[in-house]
């Protein structure tokens, strides 16, 4: 019985291993803007100014009005992980991705941000 069960949990600890979601097709391509809300507000700051642009296999560049930042990605479940050239990796939450629509939630000092970007 024991030799079952530990077979069972390596076999779940390999699964688990190599379950590391693909990249969903849609994120790829140019992002712009729409709208960013603070706890549910509109926040006063210009999402126009925000562009994102994911391309094969894991690089993206971001802007927003001056500030511009560029390195690598990954997308893990609803969780899109970057990490600019020279910086920590930052996490958001995906709420929803479409073919032509991206919504993303972050949390900056305990504030819920939403973002929501159209592909150009």
């Amino acid at each position: 019985m024991h030799k079952l069960s530990f077979l069972f949990l390596a076999l779940l600890f390999l699964a688990s291993c190599g379950s590391e979601s693909a990249i969903p097709e849609a994120i790829y391509g140019d992002w712009q803007g729409v709208s960013w809300t603070v706890e549910g507000k509109d926040s006063g700051r210009n999402a126009e100014a925000v562009h994102f642009q994911f391309t094969a296999p894991t690089q993206y560049a971001a802007t927003f009005g001056e500030q511009k930042e560029q390195g690598t990605f990954k997308v893990e479940g609803n969780k899109l992980y970057t990490t600019a050239e020279g910086q920590i990796q930052k996490m958001v939450k995906i709420l929803h991705l479409t073919p032509d629509t991206l919504e993303m939630e972050m949390n900056r000092a305990g504030t819920q941000e939403t973002l929501l970007l159209v592909k150009k």
